[in-house]
């Protein structure tokens, strides 16, 4: 092996293993104790690498695969794949790491650094890094499945503006098609009878459009025979049975075959259209499985699984820059080199306390696999017993609210209505709740910036400022937001938790209480209106001083220093006394 890289002040080191070709699959044993990512269970078998339908977030399957871990040793291991593999840390013994490929080919990297940041940002200097968000997109997204008419969005978004929740982004899920799910890429001439116009006049209250579709074309669909003719959707050699998804490729004639240049531009075509409408944003749904039955022009579609998901939204991403000049996307799939093209979503959790937590648990592996964004459904996408039409309690909607404003991207969408006026009860504190969203947004653009450039996401796991604290390696239900954050969502009815505060001093951002760290608060009572969220003694964190409607109202140069100094006496007296707080003082023009 050999080093290859000294970057800068920071020492990272990124060792090569020559590839070892063979004519089977290769197992590779790599011998040294360690955590992958937060804490892994002795009994723990191997891990299957390939993109799927995760039905959830809170089973094996995934939609997410990054052949990627990092270790309690100070080290990280790359393996170059976009085979179908399986990586266990205790399958074999629980002081050795194996990695399985289906290809007879390994290309390992193994990166060294003196903290987890410096890790990851070796990480980022082979697959690349995040690019920086829209303003925009760092506001309140609101979407449900599905809006069905211009009439119905209007209506939505005017009442929005008209009872001031502050809001960016309107999103129109499955049904602006002909048919629901019949996903051509055109607007319903009857809801949507002047597409361009409704889109404008929506841009003009300060909203912009994002529209769902998905990578696959259906058997009646308008291009169906167009894309068979000239090979955009890879022909299939025999008929596929479902996965056992509702909402699968293989329900569909076809996957676009993205590894064939003419494919890729016909694709980007039929976003084009749309964008040049005024569309802001597409939502690069599923993608995580293919047929895998299919000739593909570029690759055999077992090497393709993975990787399908970074070509998809490459495409998609790029066009919509090229046209908006905008670089985002809404992605479900991921594989190693996705963080490029940001943002990325959970996946559809159940709205349920095990949903909340599997997402959380999911959002802190996915920043220490080199993604800087990420989001989730709040309050989760389904419901239980009903997995359509059940009413989602008011105490999840709530807590799922909280958890969302203290993530980089939040947005509410699910099977069933999500406007907060349909839960009375809690509808004036999540108003309440979306304006400290907008307060933090100077906050939250200082820490995405720092992320590009940087190892470090927005969500992270406290291993990453405490890699010596044993504890924190098994803390997955609570996180730093940014550098300056920590965050502990509750996650029960009960209103109940333990906190754990790592070692520092912490100061209460809503109440100003100030604590010792390296310590546990045990069965801390949290009404529903609060929640636990700590801020690092003597910050500077950059809010906004006037409510807002949108982004669009802000100026980013009027963004003012929170000083969490002695004199501060939490966030919800110094807005209660007219924002006139003797630790608010002016800033300059934010850079």
């Amino acid at each position: 092996m050999s080093q290859i890289r000294d970057k800068k002040a920071h020492r990272k080191h990124i060792a090569t293993m020559t590839p070892i070709n063979a004519k089977s699959v290769q197992l590779i044993e790599l011998h040294a104790f360690a955590y992958c990512l937060l804490s892994v269970s002795l009994s723990e078998s191997f891990d299957f690498l390939k993109n799927q339908d995760g039905q959830g977030v809170n089973n094996r399957r995934t939609y997410k695969n990054i052949p990627f871990y990092l270790s309690s040793r100070m080290y990280g291991t790359f393996y170059h794949t976009c085979a179908h593999s399986k990586l266990s840390l205790t399958g074999h013994s629980t002081r050795s790491v194996q990695f399985l490929s289906d290809q007879a080919l390994l290309d390992v990297f193994v990166i060294g650094g003196d903290t987890m940041e410096d890790i990851l940002r070796g990480y980022r200097d082979l697959t690349g890094y995040p690019s920086m968000p829209p303003l925009w997109s760092f506001g309140v997204w609101m979407s449900r499945m599905t809006y069905f008419s211009a009439d119905e969005v209007d209506e939505i978004c005017d009442r929005m503006r008209a009872e001031h929740y502050p809001c960016d982004v309107i999103h129109l899920d499955t049904g602006w098609f002909r048919t629901d799910w019949l996903c051509e890429w055109k607007f319903n001439e009857e809801r949507f009878p002047d597409p361009k116009g409704f889109i404008g006049r929506l841009k003009k209250n300060g909203y912009r459009v994002s529209l769902w579709q998905l990578p696959y074309v259906a058997e009646n669909a308008e291009q169906i025979d167009e894309a068979r003719a000239n090979d955009y959707i890879a022909p299939l050699t025999k008929q596929q049975a479902t996965d056992g998804s509702n909402f699968s490729a293989l329900d569909y004639a076809g996957t676009i075959d993205f590894t064939y240049p003419k494919a890729t531009e016909w694709y980007k075509g039929l976003l084009k259209q749309l964008l040049d409408m005024g569309v802001t944003c597409i939502k690069t749904d599923f993608g995580e499985n293919i047929h895998m039955d299919a000739l593909y022009k570029g690759m055999k579609p077992e090497l393709l699984n993975n990787l399908y998901a970074l070509l998809y939204q490459k495409a998609a991403y790029e066009i919509t820059k090229e046209v908006t000049g905008d670089g985002i996307v809404w992605a479900r799939s991921a594989w190693a080199g996705c963080q490029r093209y940001p943002l990325h979503w959970g996946g559809d959790s159940c709205s349920s306390w095990d949903g909340m937590a599997g997402s959380l648990k999911g959002g802190l592996h996915f920043g220490l696999s080199g993604f800087a964004f990420w989001s989730h459904d709040v309050p989760g996408f389904h419901t239980l017993p009903n997995f359509m039409n059940s009413v989602v309690a008011d105490d999840v909607y709530m807590r799922w609210t909280q958890f969302g404003v203290f993530t980089s991207h939040i947005r509410y969408h699910g099977t069933n209505k999500r406007e907060p006026w349909h839960y009375p009860a809690i509808a004036p504190l999540v108003k309440k709740w979306w304006k400290l969203r907008y307060s933090l947004i100077p906050y939250i653009i200082e820490q995405s910036k720092l992320a590009i450039e940087s190892g470090y996401p927005l969500l992270q796991a406290l291993i990453l400022h405490h890699p010596e604290d044993k504890l924190c390696w098994h803390v997955d239900d609570e996180y730093y937001f940014g550098n300056d954050f920590l965050v502990a969502p509750v996650m029960n009815s009960e209103n109940r938790r333990d906190i754990y505060l790592p070692e520092g001093k912490w100061v209460n951002f809503f109440t100003g209480e100030r604590l010792e760290g390296a310590c546990w608060l045990k069965d801390v009572y949290v009404p529903l209106e609060e929640m636990p969220v700590y801020v690092r003694a003597n910050a500077v964190i950059p809010i906004y001083p006037e409510d807002v409607d949108c982004t669009d109202e802000m100026d980013l140069s009027k963004s003012m220093a929170l000083r969490i100094d002695n004199d501060y006496k939490g966030f919800w007296t110094m807005i209660d006394c007219g924002r006139k707080s003797v630790s608010y003082t002016h800033l300059r023009a934010h850079e």
